[in-house]
């Protein structure tokens, strides 16, 4: 205690010449109108320029914590039973038993460009040949289908989008299992057209809609969308309209398909093609 008067009695002057200036500072600014806006507007800045240095540190905090989950969302999704082929089997009297094989692998990507207005629709996704990318390869999100890679560079690819009026989807209805093609008609955004579904299969609105898994590009089970509208028949097939389920308007984080046996799949189409 002792220390602490002696310190203050050290140094009362200065302290002193602190303080009258604090208490005219106080007097000016509140006598003044023009000095004390200016001074509030100083103040505001300030703090708006520590704030915003918080949320820079924050936003690049959620962004490196988004990039983990999508990666490691890519691993479980490569995990799953869709990703994998059953290659052998054994059966005999006494068993029966498989062998399963990764069949597809995810690559996580964001979407830097798109439209989602146009008749033809497109995005640009920030991966590419560095990353193993190449034209044919399917991309998802957690939500739903994305479209098919059409162009690659070495960080970049653009991507057909599934509002495109030459995509077409084969789907299923996830009730009865029954495949059909999907196509967007070019007009509204959140839906598209499924036919080639036989008019006898029962078919309600609300049915989930899926991959089907027949063609080499998208997994087999990825949602699409449901049936929000039976429009009729032709030919003795529906005219179903379905209502995506991913919205397209807010899409960022997607996922890129590698089929790991698209190389073995080609090879046999060509031959069972020359036959």
């Amino acid at each position: 205690m002792k220390t602490i008067f002696q310190l203050l009695k050290r140094n009362f002057y200065v302290l002193l010449f602190f303080a009258l200036e604090a208490v005219a500072l106080a007097l000016f600014f509140h006598y003044n109108q023009p000095q004390q806006s200016r001074l509030y507007g100083f103040c505001t800045g300030l703090k708006g320029m520590f704030l915003s240095s918080g949320e820079y540190h924050t936003r690049a905090e959620l962004q490196r914590e988004n990039q983990r989950l999508q990666h490691e969302n890519a691993r479980l999704r490569a995990s799953l039973e869709t990703s994998y082929l059953q290659t052998v089997h054994f059966i005999d009297s006494a068993r029966t038993d498989s062998l399963y094989q990764q069949m597809y692998v995810f690559v996580p990507a964001r979407i830097v460009d798109g439209h989602i207005n146009l008749a033809d629709n497109y995005f640009l996704l920030d991966v590419g040949r560095e990353e193993g990318i190449e034209p044919g390869m399917a991309v998802i999100s957690p939500n739903g289908i994305i479209g098919i890679v059409d162009k690659v560079s070495q960080r970049f690819c653009s991507v057909i989008s599934v509002l495109h009026r030459q995509s077409m989807v084969s789907v299923r209805l996830a009730a009865t299992g029954y495949a059909g093609s999907l196509t967007w008609q070019g007009v509204c955004y959140d839906e598209a057209l499924l036919s080639d579904i036989p008019s006898h299969v029962p078919v309600r609105v609300g049915d989930k809609v899926v991959t089907s898994g027949l063609s080499v590009v998208y997994p087999g089970g990825i949602p699409v969308g449901f049936v929000s509208e039976i429009e009729g028949r032709e030919d003795d097939f529906y005219r179903l309209k379905v209502q995506f389920s991913e919205d397209y308007r807010r899409i960022d984080h997607v996922y890129v398909v590698k089929n790991l046996y698209k190389e073995d799949i080609d090879v046999c189409k060509q031959v069972s093609g020359k036959i």
